[in-house]
């Protein structure tokens, strides 16, 4: 199942507000305004429909909606930080048994009941709450009143009696936590870059790392999201936005944009890291200015307008609409729609905090029992001890285990001596139970680094004998199941038959189904796919150019290019429809030395293909 986006509960509140009947706003306004700004164009049967509300729910994109004048106001106050009467706690907004609390605000009457991040709400006041509620009903209420939640903790249902109050809702915080500067984010709002300006201010003296926490954070404004990241990178190109008729436009600081910190970023991302969060990360990975640790992110890389009384007539007494007018992109060229923000390390939600403080250790004075890591143009050090402690080992053991082809890591002696060994041998020697994700038969394949560095990211998945089988011919499911994989498709909402001869119930049918839908993959004429039939060399290359042209700038110019002569005699012996595909990878230097373009494909040139379009794409972290 797709992720959720964690919203801020300050009072049980949500930043992805419900939609309301939308009574001020005239229909015909709404439909000439969804028709000249909306990303993707609005279908006319869409605009044909007799209410705003019917024309929302078939559009099906809910970050395009109608907020009324208290509902705007909520929106306002979560992003910006204000201070809001109710609880103080955080929950994902999609139902699924209840809702779950993801995080408690400081000072709050949630945090001194002893409600935690964890526990599942699942009523008020006596009542159950059910999906088709929203909570922000039943907990919302005066300043002074009480509430009784229930949630359930470990499989026990606990009550809680709490009484409202203001709360201050702080977007960002700041503190030392041993060698690092630990700065939590909560959402980019207007006063965002001043928060971290201040935080970078008061540390950057005595932190040797940051540490930016930017996992319950559902994004905010470009802006915002721009000035922060650029106290860290410098001034330049923060994000690329482009609309419906393909045209680009850039967001960016001026050169004299004051650069606070050459220290390393550490950046923590969870599933619910979304928009703005994603950019910031995507910041931090096209200037090299540190690296990620965490899940892969939400995948919201859509931007959207915002439409009230300060800026168009059409809006009346506090009313607003929210509407995806751009999908916008990294200062590197890369998406992060749907695909989300793959993080340098990826690490398990219990491991990440822990895995990413082992890696703000300062520069010890000797070498000895201690580890340095080489990762994306930084070296991090780890204190041995701390590592094999009771309370980091398990991060450690899944850092070492997370770390990509791409990592050096060495092993401390005496004073000032480093060798570097295997993360297999640090587990050995550290006495820990290790369980690699490298798949045990690929040592030997001409494509080995690709293959192990895709399996470093859980993209990979071996036979039931455990084995990758590299030399196997790929079939036509096969390579599309990998393909979803990479870039985290999830399975189509609406359960149909695209092609005659692909069951819904089949094990390929999520992923061949995905695939069409992105219009990645064509059938055959008669309605066919023929997902057992072998996939060439060709059609592997022809597929990956149109992702390349979806997942990045780069490639979507590219595709834009008509086949020069001389290019076309260069990819001859490709047939005229793979000529430009083929021209496109060669461009981003993905294609492969050896096949000649009608050879079946094999599972290890499909990996190889695959790892270096994330990678040439910037989806996998240099």
């Amino acid at each position: 199942m797709k992720k959720t986006i964690s919203a801020l509960l300050a009072l049980c509140l949500t930043l992805s507000l419900a939609l309301v009947p939308a009574s001020a706003l005239e229909l015909e306004d709404a439909k000439e305004l969804l028709r000249q700004v909306y990303v993707d164009g609005i279908p006319d049967e869409l605009l044909e429909l007799d209410s705003l509300d019917a024309i929302l729910e078939a559009l099906g994109d809910p970050y395009t909606i109608y907020m009324d004048a208290e509902q705007y106001q909520t929106f306002n106050e979560i992003v910006n930080g204000q201070e809001v009467t109710g609880i103080g706690a955080a929950v994902e907004v999609d139902y699924n048994d209840g809702y779950l609390i993801v995080s408690i605000l400081p000072n709050s009457p949630a945090l001194e009941a002893g409600v935690l991040a964890g526990d599942v709400l699942v009523a008020v006041d006596g009542v159950e709450l059910t999906a088709d509620m929203d909570p922000r009903v039943p907990v919302a209420g005066p300043e002074g009143s009480q509430i009784t939640i229930t949630v359930r903790r470990n499989g026990q249902l606990l009550d809680f009696t709490l009484t409202r109050r203001e709360v201050q809702i702080p977007i960002v915080t700041h503190e030392l936590r041993g060698g690092a500067g630990y700065i939590d984010c909560i959402s980019f709002g207007a006063t965002t870059p001043m928060l971290f300006q201040e935080a970078l201010s008061d540390l950057e003296s005595e932190a040797s790392v940051w540490v930016v926490d930017l996992r319950s954070n559902p994004g905010g404004g470009s802006t915002a999201t721009a000035l922060t990241s650029s106290f860290f990178t410098g001034g330049g190109v923060m994000l690329y936005y482009r609309d419906g008729s393909g045209r680009y436009q850039r967001n960016y600081t001026s050169d004299a944009f004051p650069d606070l910190t050459d220290k390393p970023v550490i950046v923590l991302t969870s599933e619910s890291s979304a928009s703005g969060a994603e950019l910031f990360t995507a910041d931090m990975r096209a200037y090299q200015a540190g690296i990620a640790v965490g899940q892969r992110t939400f995948g919201k890389g859509t931007a959207q307008l915002i439409f009230d009384e300060t800026n168009t007539d059409i809006m009346e007494n506090g009313e607003a609409m929210k509407v995806t007018a751009y999908r916008f992109f990294s200062p590197d060229g890369a998406t992060n729609h749907i695909v989300g923000v793959l993080p340098t390390l990826l690490i398990s939600p219990d491991n990440t905090q822990a895995a990413a403080m082992l890696l703000t250790s300062p520069k010890p004075a000797r070498a000895q029992g201690n580890w340095k890591l080489e990762l994306s143009s930084h070296t991090f050090y780890i204190d041995g001890a701390q590592a094999v402690s009771e309370e980091y080992k398990d991060a450690f053991t899944e850092l070492l285990e997370a770390l990509p082809p791409s990592a050096a890591l060495y092993q401390g002696s005496g004073s000032q001596t480093w060798t570097q060994v295997t993360p297999a041998q640090a587990a050995k020697t550290s006495k820990l139970s290790f369980n690699p994700r490298t798949l045990p038969d690929t040592a030997d394949s001409l494509y080995a680094r690709e293959i192990d560095t895709l399996s470093a990211y859980c993209i990979l998945s071996g036979y039931e004998d455990g084995g990758f089988h590299p030399a196997d011919q790929i079939t036509r499911a096969q390579f599309c199941t990998m393909v979803a994989a990479a870039l985290d498709l999830p399975a189509p909402e609406t359960v149909r038959a695209r092609f005659s001869d692909v069951s819904p119930d089949s094990w390929f049918a999520d992923s061949v189904f995905a695939m069409s839908d992105m219009g990645f993959i064509s059938g055959y004429s008669d309605g066919r796919f023929d997902p057992d039939d072998t996939v060439s060399y060709q059609e592997m290359v022809t597929i990956l150019s149109k992702v390349a042209a979806w997942a990045s700038i780069d490639g979507d110019f590219l595709n834009r290019e008509p086949l020069l002569l001389e290019e076309s005699v260069q990819f001859q012996d490709f047939d005229q429809w793979a000529q430009i595909p083929a021209r496109n990878l060669d461009a981003l230097e993905v294609l492969l030395d050896g096949p000649t373009p009608s050879d079946p494909g094999t599972r290890e040139m499909a990996a190889a293909l695959i790892c270096r379009l994330m990678e040439n794409t910037c989806i996998i972290w240099p």
